[in-house]
C-alpha cells in the first residue's frame, strides 16, 4: 500500500488525538495565507479591478442611456443611466467574485453587473429597439477599448510598461482596454441576460424563445464553467491579439 493509501487508511481518531495535528494545520494554513498575500501586488489588484469596473459600468450605462433614447422612462432605467458604478454593482458579481479571483492569483478576471431590465411598453418598435440597445451595449465596450488603444499608440507605451511598469497611466490604460475587450467579447457570447442572448430571444420564434428562456439557468451554468476551464480562451485571445496588433508597439 502506498503512502496515500496508508494515510487514507489511518483511523480518523488517531489524527484527532495527535497533540500536534491542530498546530501543524494552523501553522501550514497561516504560512499559505501569508505566502499568497505576499505574492499579490496591491497596485496590480487595484489597476486590474478598476479596468473591469470601468468596463462593467460603461456597458450598463450605455444600455440605460440607449433605452432612455428609445423612450423607456421607467425608474429602473433612469437610475441606471449614470456612470456612477454603484447603481450597476452586483455585490457578488462586481465585488466579491472578481476580488477573490485577483487575490487567488487567477490568470484572468471575470465579473458581472446587475441585469438591466427594460420596460418595453415605452418602445415604439419593440424588436428593433431591443436589438439596437443590445448592440449599443457591445459597441460601447469596443469603442472604449479602441479609444484606449489609440491613446496607447500615441503615447508610445510598450507591452512591458503596460503590464509590469511603474507608470500608472500606462497600466490603467491597458487595464481599461483589456477589461472592455473582455466584457465586449463576453457579451457576444449567448450568456443569459447579456446582449447576444437578448438579441437571440428577441428575434427567435416565440416557441423557441420560450424554450430558451426556460433553460436559461442551465445555459448560464454551462457557459460559466466553460469560461472558467478555458474552453473560450481562444475566443478571447483572438480579440486581445487583434488589439495588440493594432495598438501595441
Amino acid at each position: 500500500m502506498g503512502y496515500l493509501g496508508l494515510l487514507a487508511a489511518a483511523p480518523l481518531q488517531s489524527l484527532r488525538s495527535s497533540p500536534c495535528t491542530g498546530n501543524l494545520a494552523e501553522s501550514t494554513g497561516s504560512r499559505l495565507g501569508r505566502t499568497m498575500l505576499k505574492s499579490v501586488d496591491p497596485f496590480h489588484v487595484v489597476v486590474t479591478y478598476l479596468g473591469l469596473l470601468v468596463a462593467l459600468t460603461m456597458h450598463e450605462a450605455a444600455l440605460a442611456f440607449a433605452a432612455r433614447r428609445m423612450g423607456d422612462r421607467s425608474l429602473d432605467t433612469a437610475s441606471r443611466a449614470t456612470i456612477n458604478p454603484l447603481p450597476h454593482a452586483d455585490v457578488f458579481g462586481t465585488l466579491i467574485f472578481p476580488l477573490l479571483m485577483l487575490f487567488s492569483g487567477s490568470s484572468f478576471l471575470f465579473g458581472w453587473a446587475k441585469p438591466m431590465i427594460f420596460d418595453t411598453r415605452y418602445f415604439r418598435k419593440v424588436r428593433r429597439d431591443i436589438n439596437v440597445i443590445s448592440l449599443v451595449g457591445m459597441a460601447s465596450n469596443f469603442s472604449i477599448a479602441i479609444c484606449c488603444g489609440i491613446a496607447i499608440r500615441v503615447l508610445g507605451y510598450s507591452q512591458g510598461q503596460m503590464t509590469t511598469g511603474d507608470d500608472p497611466v500606462a497600466r490603467l490604460l491597458y487595464s481599461v482596454a483589456m477589461g472592455n475587450v473582455f466584457i465586449g467579447m463576453f457579451n457576444v457570447l449567448p450568456f443569459p441576460g447579456r446582449d447576444m442572448w437578448r438579441i437571440i430571444i428577441n428575434n427567435a420564434p416565440y416557441e423557441l424563445s420560450q424554450k430558451l428562456e426556460a433553460s436559461a439557468n442551465i445555459v448560464s451554468i454551462v457557459l460559466l464553467l466553460l469560461i472558467i476551464i478555458g474552453v473560450f480562451s481562444p475566443f478571447f485571445s483572438v480579440a486581445i491579439g487583434l488589439f495588440h496588433f493594432a495598438f501595441v508597439a
